[in-house]
């Protein structure tokens, strides 16, 4: 007789909308008991999107070096649990935030643990510091942080990885087995190159990261992994011509076609049509640049290729009889010369997506065109919310809320695509959290 699979708690800190304990919960095996974030509509987000029934997460809207140890500890235990299984997150490392010695900080349980005034001395480190310390007082079997790739690199008292190893010796002290690397989320399933460093700590014994399970598709040879998931893969089912606007219950559109891959049927787990599956107006400065743009060229490819095409138009125009000068002028304003390609921008501006490959990383700029690749490989506009979503690995039924206006509730392009840029893949963590999991049943 199989035995049915044990469930565990997770508590996310600094949540934002939840993407990292999401994927935990689509792994079947974990029930989210508390989120925390300084943002109220990604809470909001969050508890909507974790609440299954009678489980209904804990959420502390604020500072979490605001809030004291105790009353994180009081939501845990009122909700049953006597020692939590996972504590996750990704503190930011802030390089301007200042140390504020509020009553969250008193009697701190690591306050003993070598390390503890290195990092304390260093603004940046504050709110690493802070999660820490709500590890130490929780006490959770496995603690797992997630941030950028470069948290295993600062240089830290003049020590390259200063920051990363110092965490990493706290959690020793505190008992823990280390583990930490550099994960691309497209090796997991998402279809978007966006890496980040992870460290895995575990009471019960030493927790590796998980395996690989997509890969390059021109590094497949002798490898039996799936290629990455591409662009076209993610949101080519989706309707090209989305509205500014939803109504209330979801686009209108529907599906613009059958889901004919395993991440689009994946993805599909809303019973309508999803929603945040909607654009905005952009300027006309902005519209006659993406118009000229093709997939997946860089910024510098595309002012190359216009500006040797304008020089013709120039050379033509002063061998009929016009000055450089006249030429130019009369060329712009009957928009066949558009001045802006003749400026340096970042190598990724204004750029594409390309449909046969993974996205770029999806920013929380990704409601800006100029911040990065964030445009549409066929359609004159920038990604919906839904799509960043897809990018990012949210399944359809997880609905971003990003206004108190209940008619514009879901339609807020920037603050949805502000959380969903911010955000841990949920395939990426699904595939940690499968790991946590395994590891344990095997000690528990």
């Amino acid at each position: 007789m199989v035995q049915p699979s044990k469930s565990y708690t997770v508590a996310e800190l600094f949540c934002g909308c939840g993407g990292f304990s999401h994927g935990f919960w689509r792994t079947g095996r974990f029930q989210t008991v508390l989120g925390n974030d300084v943002k109220k509509f990604a809470l909001k987000t969050f508890e909507k999107n974790h609440s299954h029934g009678e489980h209904v997460p804990a959420t502390i809207l604020g500072d979490i070096r605001d809030v004291p140890d105790r009353k994180i500890k009081a939501l845990i235990t009122a909700k049953g649990i006597e020692t939590l299984d996972c504590l996750i997150g990704g503190p930011p490392c802030q390089g301007f935030s200042q140390m504020r010695r509020t009553e969250a900080r008193k009697d701190s349980e690591i306050v003993s643990f070598g390390g503890y005034n290195k990092l304390d001395q260093d603004p940046r480190n504050d709110l690493v510091l802070r999660f820490l310390e709500v590890a130490a007082a929780l006490n959770p079997k496995v603690v797992v942080i997630e941030n950028v790739p470069q948290f295993l690199s600062h240089y830290h008292d003049g020590k390259k990885g200063g920051i990363a190893q110092q965490v990493e010796e706290i959690l020793i002290e505190m008992g823990y087995k280390v583990s930490c690397g550099i994960l691309n989320a497209a090796d997991y399933g998402v279809p978007q190159l966006r890496q980040r460093a992870v460290i895995v700590a575990s009471r019960l014994g030493p927790l590796t990261l998980p395996v690989q399970t997509h890969g390059d598709p021109e590094l497949l040879a002798g490898w039996n992994g799936q290629p990455w998931v591409t662009v076209q893969d993610a949101i080519s089912d989706l309707p090209y011509d989305a509205p500014l606007h939803e109504s209330l219950g979801g686009s209108k559109g529907g599906y613009t076609k059958k889901a004919d891959n395993a991440f689009a049927k994946l993805m599909r787990t809303s019973k309508q049509f999803a929603y945040n599956h909607i654009t905005r107006s952009y300027q006309r400065q902005v519209i006659e640049i993406i118009k000229e743009m093709r997939q997946g060229e860089t910024w510098d490819d595309a002012s190359a290729r216009l500006q040797k095409r304008y020089e013709k138009l120039v050379a033509n125009a002063v061998a009929s009889g016009e000055t450089e000068k006249q030429a130019r002028k009369r060329l712009e304003a009957e928009g066949r010369i558009i001045p802006v390609f003749y400026k340096r921008y970042y190598w990724s501006a204004y750029t594409r997506l390309a449909w046969d490959r993974p996205a770029l990383t999806i920013t929380a700029n990704a409601n800006f065109l100029g911040s990065g690749r964030f445009t549409h490989p066929e359609m004159n506009r920038g990604i919906t919310i839904r799509e960043a979503a897809r990018l990012q690995s949210f399944d359809d039924s997880f609905t971003f809320h990003t206004s108190d206006d209940e008619k514009r509730a879901t339609d807020n392009l920037g603050v949805g695509l502000d959380m969903i840029g911010e955000a841990v893949p949920p395939l990426l963590a699904r595939a940690i959290g499968n790991t946590v999991a395994v590891h344990l049943d095997e000690h528990i």
